[in-house]
Protein backbone atom coordinates (compact mmCIF):
# COMPACT_ATOMS: atom_id res chain seq x y z
CA UNK A 1 0.00 0.00 0.00
CA UNK A 2 2.82 2.38 0.81
CA UNK A 3 4.40 1.85 -2.58
CA UNK A 4 1.18 2.76 -4.34
CA UNK A 5 0.74 5.89 -2.20
CA UNK A 6 4.32 6.95 -2.94
CA UNK A 7 3.73 6.59 -6.69
CA UNK A 8 0.53 8.61 -6.46
CA UNK A 9 2.35 11.44 -4.65
CA UNK A 10 5.07 11.53 -7.31
CA UNK A 11 2.44 11.63 -10.05
CA UNK A 12 0.67 14.55 -8.37
CA UNK A 13 3.98 16.34 -7.93
CA UNK A 14 4.85 15.83 -11.62
CA UNK A 15 1.37 16.96 -12.63
CA UNK A 16 1.89 20.28 -10.82
CA UNK A 17 5.08 21.13 -12.67
CA UNK A 18 4.78 23.95 -15.25
CA UNK A 19 6.61 24.41 -18.52
CA UNK A 20 10.36 24.63 -18.42
CA UNK A 21 11.94 28.07 -17.96
CA UNK A 22 13.36 27.99 -21.52
CA UNK A 23 9.94 27.34 -23.10
CA UNK A 24 8.36 30.03 -20.89
CA UNK A 25 10.98 32.58 -22.00
CA UNK A 26 10.45 31.73 -25.68
CA UNK A 27 6.67 32.11 -25.29
CA UNK A 28 7.01 35.49 -23.56
CA UNK A 29 9.35 36.81 -26.26
CA UNK A 30 7.03 35.57 -29.05
CA UNK A 31 3.97 37.20 -27.45
CA UNK A 32 5.86 40.48 -27.01
CA UNK A 33 7.01 40.51 -30.65
CA UNK A 34 3.48 39.82 -31.93
CA UNK A 35 1.99 42.59 -29.76
CA UNK A 36 4.68 45.06 -30.85
CA UNK A 37 4.00 44.26 -34.54
CA UNK A 38 0.25 44.75 -34.11
CA UNK A 39 0.75 48.08 -32.33
CA UNK A 40 3.19 49.26 -35.02
CA UNK A 41 0.67 48.50 -37.78
CA UNK A 42 -2.13 50.29 -35.93
CA UNK A 43 -0.09 53.38 -35.07
CA UNK A 44 1.70 53.74 -38.44
CA UNK A 45 -1.66 54.32 -40.13
CA UNK A 46 -2.38 57.22 -37.78
CA UNK A 47 0.90 59.06 -38.32
CA UNK A 48 0.54 59.58 -42.07
CA UNK A 49 -0.29 63.13 -43.03
CA UNK A 50 -1.62 64.61 -46.27
CA UNK A 51 -0.41 63.16 -49.50
CA UNK A 52 -1.37 59.59 -48.76
CA UNK A 53 -3.61 59.05 -51.84
CA UNK A 54 -1.49 58.05 -54.86
CA UNK A 55 -2.28 60.25 -57.86
CA UNK A 56 -1.89 57.23 -60.15
CA UNK A 57 -5.02 55.67 -58.66
CA UNK A 58 -7.01 58.91 -59.01
CA UNK A 59 -6.11 60.11 -62.52
CA UNK A 60 -5.55 58.47 -65.89
CA UNK A 61 -4.58 60.43 -68.99
CA UNK A 62 -5.24 59.17 -72.50
CA UNK A 63 -2.94 59.44 -75.50
CA UNK A 64 -2.45 63.07 -76.56
CA UNK A 65 -3.77 64.17 -79.95
CA UNK A 66 -1.46 66.72 -81.58
CA UNK A 67 -2.80 69.67 -83.51
CA UNK A 68 -2.42 73.37 -84.22
CA UNK A 69 -4.53 76.40 -83.44
CA UNK A 70 -3.24 79.27 -85.53
CA UNK A 71 0.38 79.69 -84.42
CA UNK A 72 -0.11 77.64 -81.24
CA UNK A 73 1.00 74.01 -81.00
CA UNK A 74 -1.64 72.01 -79.18
CA UNK A 75 -2.43 68.65 -77.59
CA UNK A 76 -5.82 67.38 -76.52
CA UNK A 77 -5.72 64.78 -73.71
CA UNK A 78 -8.75 62.88 -72.42
CA UNK A 79 -8.70 62.33 -68.65
CA UNK A 80 -10.40 59.78 -66.43
CA UNK A 81 -10.36 61.08 -62.84
CA UNK A 82 -11.71 59.63 -59.61
CA UNK A 83 -11.44 60.23 -55.86
CA UNK A 84 -12.59 63.86 -55.86
CA UNK A 85 -9.73 65.46 -57.79
CA UNK A 86 -10.01 69.20 -58.32
CA UNK A 87 -7.80 71.36 -60.55
CA UNK A 88 -6.08 72.67 -57.42
CA UNK A 89 -5.01 69.06 -56.67
CA UNK A 90 -2.75 69.09 -59.73
CA UNK A 91 0.35 70.88 -60.89
CA UNK A 92 1.93 70.24 -64.27
CA UNK A 93 5.47 70.06 -65.61
CA UNK A 94 6.95 69.32 -68.99
CA UNK A 95 10.05 67.12 -68.93
CA UNK A 96 12.47 66.95 -71.81
CA UNK A 97 13.69 63.65 -73.27
CA UNK A 98 16.65 63.84 -70.86
CA UNK A 99 14.32 64.16 -67.84
CA UNK A 100 15.02 67.85 -67.22
CA UNK A 101 12.03 70.02 -66.33
CA UNK A 102 11.62 72.67 -68.97
CA UNK A 103 9.87 75.99 -68.57
CA UNK A 104 7.74 76.30 -71.68
CA UNK A 105 7.12 80.00 -72.24
CA UNK A 106 3.67 80.89 -73.50
CA UNK A 107 2.26 77.49 -72.52
CA UNK A 108 -0.94 76.75 -70.66
CA UNK A 109 -3.36 73.92 -70.00
CA UNK A 110 -7.08 74.52 -70.27
CA UNK A 111 -9.48 72.16 -68.53
CA UNK A 112 -12.45 71.69 -70.83
CA UNK A 113 -15.65 70.24 -69.37
CA UNK A 114 -17.86 67.60 -71.02
CA UNK A 115 -20.14 70.32 -72.51
CA UNK A 116 -17.17 72.27 -73.91
CA UNK A 117 -16.99 74.75 -71.04
CA UNK A 118 -13.63 76.19 -70.06
CA UNK A 119 -13.50 75.14 -66.41
CA UNK A 120 -10.01 76.34 -65.47
CA UNK A 121 -6.64 77.36 -66.94
CA UNK A 122 -3.19 76.31 -65.68
CA UNK A 123 -0.28 78.60 -66.62
CA UNK A 124 3.22 77.07 -66.61
CA UNK A 125 4.92 80.45 -66.06
CA UNK A 126 3.15 80.93 -62.70
CA UNK A 127 2.44 77.27 -61.82
CA UNK A 128 -1.07 78.37 -60.91
CA UNK A 129 -4.68 77.71 -61.86
CA UNK A 130 -7.25 80.38 -62.70
CA UNK A 131 -11.01 79.92 -63.00
CA UNK A 132 -12.39 79.50 -66.50
CA UNK A 133 -15.03 81.52 -68.29
CA UNK A 134 -18.10 80.99 -70.43
CA UNK A 135 -16.29 82.24 -73.53
CA UNK A 136 -14.97 78.80 -74.47
CA UNK A 137 -18.40 77.43 -75.29
CA UNK A 138 -21.82 78.25 -76.59
CA UNK A 139 -23.19 76.73 -73.37
CA UNK A 140 -23.79 78.97 -70.38
CA UNK A 141 -20.98 77.93 -68.03
CA UNK A 142 -20.32 79.22 -64.58
CA UNK A 143 -17.46 77.16 -63.18
CA UNK A 144 -17.44 77.09 -59.37
CA UNK A 145 -13.67 77.53 -59.15
CA UNK A 146 -10.40 75.63 -59.19
CA UNK A 147 -10.71 74.34 -55.63
CA UNK A 148 -14.32 73.16 -55.87
CA UNK A 149 -14.73 71.96 -59.48
CA UNK A 150 -14.50 68.17 -59.26
CA UNK A 151 -12.84 66.58 -62.28
CA UNK A 152 -15.10 64.06 -64.02
CA UNK A 153 -14.85 61.67 -66.94
CA UNK A 154 -15.37 63.38 -70.27
CA UNK A 155 -13.17 66.34 -69.36
CA UNK A 156 -10.13 67.14 -71.48
CA UNK A 157 -6.81 68.82 -70.92
CA UNK A 158 -5.98 71.18 -73.79
CA UNK A 159 -2.23 71.91 -73.75
CA UNK A 160 -1.19 74.81 -75.95
CA UNK A 161 2.13 76.54 -76.52
CA UNK A 162 2.33 79.67 -78.63
CA UNK A 163 6.13 79.95 -78.47
CA UNK A 164 7.72 76.47 -78.41
CA UNK A 165 6.92 73.64 -80.77
CA UNK A 166 6.48 70.66 -78.44
CA UNK A 167 5.77 68.19 -81.24
CA UNK A 168 8.40 65.57 -81.95
CA UNK A 169 10.69 66.75 -79.12
CA UNK A 170 10.23 63.62 -76.97
CA UNK A 171 8.75 65.66 -74.12
CA UNK A 172 6.53 64.26 -71.37
CA UNK A 173 3.63 65.99 -69.64
CA UNK A 174 3.76 65.25 -65.93
CA UNK A 175 0.82 65.74 -63.56
CA UNK A 176 2.02 66.20 -59.97
CA UNK A 177 -0.29 65.55 -57.01
CA UNK A 178 -0.88 68.41 -54.57
CA UNK A 179 -2.43 68.42 -51.08
CA UNK A 180 -3.95 65.06 -50.25
CA UNK A 181 -2.67 63.49 -53.50
CA UNK A 182 0.92 62.36 -53.91
CA UNK A 183 3.02 61.08 -56.77
CA UNK A 184 2.94 61.76 -60.49
CA UNK A 185 1.23 60.62 -63.68
CA UNK A 186 3.11 60.78 -67.01
CA UNK A 187 1.98 60.98 -70.63
CA UNK A 188 4.37 61.17 -73.60
CA UNK A 189 3.83 64.01 -76.06
CA UNK A 190 4.26 62.76 -79.67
Amino acid sequence: MQNWTERQRRWRKNGRRGVSPIIATILLVAITVVLAAVLYILISGLTKGPGNTPLGTALAMGSPTAGANGTAFTYTIQITPSSGLTPASLNFQIQSSTGAITLVAGSAIQLIGPQGCLEATYTFATNAWAAGSAGASTHACTPPGVTTTVLTSGMQLYLSSSVTNLQGQGDTLVAVGVGSFSGTVFVALP
